[in-house]
Formats: C-alpha cells, sequence, structure tokens
C-alpha cells in the first residue's frame, strides 16, 4: 500500500496514461499495487485479445477455457472477446466437452 506524497499525483497521471485508466481507477491501482484484486478487476476490464476476427471458433473457444480456468469472469472474457457473456458461456462448454 503506497502513502500518498507530493509524487503521488504524478504516478497516478503515469498509471492513468499507460494503462488507459480513469483518474479514479488510477488511484486505487497506486493505492493498492498492481497485484491487489482492486487492481486486477479494473486490469481485467480492460483485458483485449488481438487477433479475434481471424480466430477459429474452436481455437477461440479453447482460449475462452483457458481463461475461464485462470480466474476470469464470464463478463472480463466477454469484454475481451467483444461478444456477450452467453456466447463466452456456449464456448466454454463445447471446449469443456471436447476436452474430455
Amino acid at each position: 500500500m503506497s502513502i500518498w506524497n507530493e509524487d503521488s499525483g504524478y504516478y497516478c497521471l503515469l498509471i492513468a496514461i499507460f494503462c488507459d485508466v480513469d483518474v479514479a481507477e488510477a488511484k486505487l491501482i497506486y493505492k493498492y499495487g498492481p497485484g491487489h484484486p482492486v487492481s486486477r478487476r479494473i486490469f481485467g476490464k480492460k483485458l483485449k485479445v488481438e487477433g479475434v476476427e481471424e480466430m477459429e471458433k474452436e481455437a477461440m473457444g479453447s482460449m475462452m477455457y483457458r481463461m475461464r480456468k485462470e480466474g476470469y469472469t464470464l463478463e472480463e472474457i466477454s469484454n475481451a472477446f467483444g461478444c456477450y457473456p452467453s456466447t463466452v458461456k456456449r464456448r466454454i462448454e463445447k471446449a469443456k466437452r471436447k476436452e474430455a
């Protein structure tokens, strides 16, 4: 946990710029650190997966399934892939059946 001092505002500004978050989120990340659950939730909202347009549905489902096993929520995964949570759930179920 960081102590607020005269340089803290500068650090928060850098966090906001580099992490693409707003001021309130930057202050929370600065206060708690990047590994804290609050910070992880903020970063989770910003999660993006590159190359989704070219990805096949099976590969996408496998990646979604791995992310779910890593602890990401359906909402975080759906934001990363730009789809509905119900789509994520359906593709994860298909990937589970295929793995079994």
